[in-house]
């Protein structure tokens, strides 16, 4: 009997069954095993993060600090995803996949048990060798959960890095005598900052780290009355998983991410970039360890998640203190405090005064349940925060709806459902004063090679959500509607199209415009990966946004559209596994009333890696009219440091990053950058100002690895 017959002659359930497996064999079999090979070569190669954090970031339009953003990006990626465990979230958080190949992942591995090798995803419809290389470094497989092993950690390294800028700042000079006798302000400290970061951890079962850092300008001081404690930020986290029904327990500096993020956000919004489609859904990442330099951290203290199934139950407690200034209420004295810094700076008398004046008092839960097969997901937030003094903002026509008091509530529903090739998500929220806060969208795929994204948010003038970061043109959860369209095309294998088109509108007053205003946002991109060795992207971006303008003459503004125009290309070649080279182009046009302002931007890479060292170089030309047609491109820097500086009036830029491993387990990367202005001889402002055309800085970093 042949074997064919044999199959024909088993049961119908039992032939299928073989079949299928035969398919999976056949499939591992010429896809793996000339795979393993290959990947002894060129495949485990570094994982390219600057094309990935260009992708994935917001677009650098304001002078806004997105290191935190970047280093949780950083963490979650550098902790590779257990195929044969990773959820329908813990696959999204990769945000490159779409939901078909998602779909495919979950339906092979309910088929067929746990994948044995990664290249078993090529028998999946939608993957590719390209794909499977692409996902490689974010990825792994192993045979499930492991026994609890607390003295062979995974990931066990310290970092110990410098920075400082050569040049002499005015914040660092002797200071000068007022008329009245006194001193003008000076930095504390000196112009270096230092930074520390141990991390001992096994993934899956436990995490335990700590973050030391002084900026620029803080004191190293022992000053219990100010504060301030040896280095100037401290972080420390404890984590225990998967013990039982306690899926984490966390002790110390924590973030939560559920819902759409109306709530539970931490930072972690991704916003409008050059992926179009995934970046508007919020992943359920739970809570997990804080790692980051970012000193307004939003939670400290003692979190709990229970795995209940269907239900997931997370409960919390935390106590932060936060930056503000104690002031008095002439008519009763009760202190209070008009706003809380966030910029974690302590250099200056002011800002060493507004240290840790205000607690923060937080307590909260979340109520998750996975129905249907894990199809329908349903969840609660709550958290009450209580501070140590009142909230009393400073009256302006703007903020007549900001957050007056010592107390606040805020709740949620939220909901994500998946059906075929489509995702509906919503998050509906409403603070204790009745402000309601909405997120919700849809994510789907027409075909293959087309996704398609729908975004629509109203969050209330008054609504008050401290935690929350979701979906929107501003910073804030306050005061905006908006509808959000993206498409991205893939017509073929290596050429990606890619757009959205956001309309906002703000009901009431802002910062800098004081009438109700709207905007639309519209960008378009192109890329084409690899194709004879060259990778060519390019993005247009058109936006406008009404601000207060003043003419000649008047006193009062009226409101007048701000329309800003960005173009950039680059070009990448690849000349084998260890030498590329990009040339970037950048153009910026603004038009503000009458007055037009153009920048513009050329930069030259070159990038060599070997087996024990790296090399990345980089020269740039710019000009741009003033501040308004500034610079940012994104630079290559130290490993966890992100770079995205701005550039206005005319020089050029010119840095080179070096990095060697010493030992197996001893690496070191040195960064040294110079700014050379053509146009001015004064750098800076106020005490952050550098007497000549010159800035310097340099960087250095060492890492241990311990085995």
């Amino acid at each position: 009997m042949n074997f064919w017959v044999f199959l024909i002659r088993l049961p119908s359930h039992t032939g299928i069954r073989v079949v299928n497996n035969l398919r999976r064999y056949i499939s591992i079999f010429f896809f793996a095993l000339p795979g393993a090979i290959y990947a002894q070569g060129e495949v485990l190669e570094k994982i390219d993060f600057e094309n990935t954090i260009e992708n994935l970031l917001p677009q650098q339009e304001l002078d806004v600090n997105y290191s935190d953003l970047y280093d949780r990006l950083f963490s979650l990626y550098s902790e590779p995803l257990n195929l044969n465990t990773a959820e329908r979230t813990d696959l999204q958080s990769l945000f490159f996949l779409t939901d078909n190949q998602i779909d495919g992942i979950l339906d092979y591995r309910e088929k067929y048990g746990k994948f044995m090798t990664i290249y078993e995803l090529m028998s999946i419809e939608g993957f590719d060798k390209e794909i499977v290389q692409h996902l490689m470094p974010f990825v792994t497989i192993s045979a499930g959960v492991t026994k609890f092993n607390i003295s062979h950690p995974s990931n066990h390294d310290l970092f110990i890095r410098y920075q400082s800028v050569l040049e002499r700042k005015k914040g660092y000079t002797l200071p000068d005598t007022l008329s009245n006798g006194r001193l003008t302000s000076r930095y504390a400290g000196g112009p270096a900052r230092f930074y520390a970061r141990y991390n001992y951890a096994r993934a899956g079962q436990y995490s335990f780290g700590f973050t030391i850092e002084k900026d620029p300008g803080e004191l190293i001081t022992w000053d219990p009355g100010t504060s301030r404690y040896g280095m100037d930020y401290y972080s420390f986290h404890a984590m225990i998983e998967n013990r039982g029904i306690f899926k984490r327990v966390i002790l110390g500096d924590f973030t939560m991410d559920f819902g759409q993020g109306l709530v539970f956000g931490s930072g972690f919004r991704l916003g409008k970039g050059m992926e179009p489609v995934t970046t508007v859904r919020r992943n359920n990442f739970g809570v997990r360890p804080y790692r980051s330099v970012y000193e307004n951290k939003d939670f400290s203290g003692v979190a709990v998640s229970m795995s209940l199934r269907p239900a997931q139950l997370t409960l919390f407690y935390s106590h932060v203190r936060r930056d503000g200034i104690l002031r008095t209420d002439s008519r009763n004295e009760i202190p209070f405090i008009s706003y809380i810094q966030t910029v974690g700076l302590h250099r200056t008398p002011s800002e060493i005064q507004a240290k840790d004046k205000l607690a923060d008092n937080s307590w909260g839960f979340n109520l998750n349940f996975k129905l249907n097969k894990e199809k329908l997901e349903i969840g609660f937030n709550g958290i009450y925060t209580n501070y140590s003094h009142r909230i009393l903002p400073q009256k302006r026509k703007y903020n007549q709806f900001y957050f007056q008091g010592i107390s606040n509530a805020v709740g949620s529903l939220y909901f994500n459902y998946y059906m075929r090739n489509a995702h509906f998500f919503g998050d509906f929220a409403m603070s204790d004063n009745g402000g309601v806060g909405i997120s919700s969208g849809i994510i789907a795929s027409l075909t293959s090679n087309v996704q398609v994204s729908l975004h629509v948010r109203n969050y209330d003038k008054q609504f008050h959500s401290f935690y929350g970061n979701a979906f929107g043109e501003s910073t804030t959860l306050i005061n905006e509607q908006g509808v959000y369209w993206g498409i991205k095309v893939m017509p073929f294998r290596n050429l990606i199209l890619s757009a959205y088109y956001d309309f906002f509108r703000f009901p009431w007053l802002k910062y800098r415009v004081d009438a109700p205003s709207r905007g639309n946002d519209l960008m378009l991109a192109l890329s084409c990966i690899r194709y004879n060795k060259f990778d060519l992207r390019a993005q247009f971006r058109s936006k406008t946004k009404e601000y207060n303008y003043y003419e000649e003459g008047q006193n009062y503004p009226h409101i007048e559209p701000m329309r800003t125009k960005r173009l950039w290309a680059d070009f990448r070649y690849h000349f084998n596994k260890n030498l590329n080279t990009k040339t970037r182009l950048q153009f910026t046009s603004v038009q503000f009333g009458e007055k037009l302002s153009r920048g513009f931007l050329l930069a030259q890479d070159v990038n060599y890696s070997k087996a024990k060292y790296s090399l990345s170089a980089r020269v740039s030309y710019f000009d741009s009219d003033d501040y308004n047609s500034r610079q940012f491109i994104y630079e290559r820097d130290l490993l966890y440091v992100y770079s995205i500086p701005s550039f206005y009036n005319q020089g050029v830029r010119y840095y080179l990053v070096f990095k060697y491993e010493v030992l197996r387990n001893i690496s070191c990367w040195i960064k040294f950058g110079q700014t050379h202005f053509f146009n001015i001889n004064k750098i800076g402002s106020g005490l952050e100002t550098i007497d000549g055309a010159t800035r310097t800085d340099l960087s250095a970093q060492l890492r241990i690895r311990f085995y």
